[in-house]
């Protein structure tokens, strides 16, 4: 099973450039190119976030419309900079999100459980799993507790290092979803948010954070605004590959441009 994971496109309302400077749609239309033309294709492609840069509906029309050029299904989760309703909109109805505080579902049908999952709040810049999210997230793994999970979410549930990204992640409940992960050992977690590739583990699970289809951000100082646009790199995805038979997931990399780069590391897994 091959899984193209796409994060941050940072689409705006009228296609003009996120802050002046960076040209998302060319971004993104050079992302979804470059997965479609795959050989072999993957079977599915999974968005952690940031459709939208502004949180507009007709921003977030507009990356569905230009997600859905990918020749494979594709599902989204919202991200800080969007707001959930217009995501919703432009990209479900998805199976089983029949929750308006926060949008969670299951896909089945694929070798792996795809588990989405929803931390945003309302406040970019702030995060948290409530309570009635992660009961729910321990129905969907006590109802099949033999399948393999993949979770996807936009936001990482550990600190990074990264000191003004980490003060908006997850604030309430990162514990309680390292424990669930856990008990299941779930395969991976897929995010995005830090506009930087970076892996490390959350309660023993592996976590993966993509590389952003839009802007690279700074890995040091608080970096806001056009300071986090100053630093560029071209446009990136992940591809994931699961083996069903021997239970591994490898994922690579993959820069347009001929660029390149290794994965960064977060801080320790302070889980015991």
């Amino acid at each position: 099973m091959l899984i193209a994971h796409v994060s941050d496109p940072h689409l705006t309302a009228d296609g003009a450039p996120m802050h002046g400077v960076v040209d998302t749609d060319t971004a993104l239309a050079r992302v979804v190119a470059d997965i479609n033309a795959l050989d072999p294709l993957p079977g599915v492609a999974l968005v952690t976030g940031d459709l939208t840069h502004d949180g507009d509906a007709a921003a977030a029309a507009r990356a569905a419309a230009m997600l859905s050029a990918l020749r494979m299904p594709w599902f989204a989760v919202p991200g800080n900079h969007d707001r959930r309703d217009a995501v919703r909109a432009a990209c479900g109805p998805y199976p089983g999100d029949a929750a308006a505080a926060w949008m969670a579902y299951a896909v089945d049908g694929f070798p792996l459980r795809l588990l989405a999952l929803d931390a945003t709040t309302g406040d970019p810049f702030r995060a948290a799993m409530p309570p009635a999210q992660l009961a729910w997230l321990a129905d969907r793994l006590a109802e099949a507790p033999e399948r393999p999970v993949l979770a996807f979410l936009h936001h990482p549930p550990f600190d990074t290092g990264i000191g003004w990204l980490d003060e908006m992640g997850i604030a309430e409940g990162r514990h309680e979803l390292g424990v669930l992960l856990r008990r299941h050992a779930a395969v991976a977690v897929l995010c995005g948010h830090l506009h930087h590739p970076m892996r490390g583990a959350w309660h023993g699970v592996p976590v993966l954070a993509a590389p952003s289809v839009a802007n690279r951000t700074m890995l040091s100082g608080r970096g806001t605004g056009l300071e986090t646009v100053a630093v560029s790199a071209p446009p990136g995805y992940v591809l994931h590959r699961w083996d069903a038979a021997a239970k591994t997931l490898t994922s690579e990399l993959r820069f347009l441009d001929g660029h390149a780069e290794d994965w960064r590391r977060a801080r320790p897994d302070p889980a015991p």
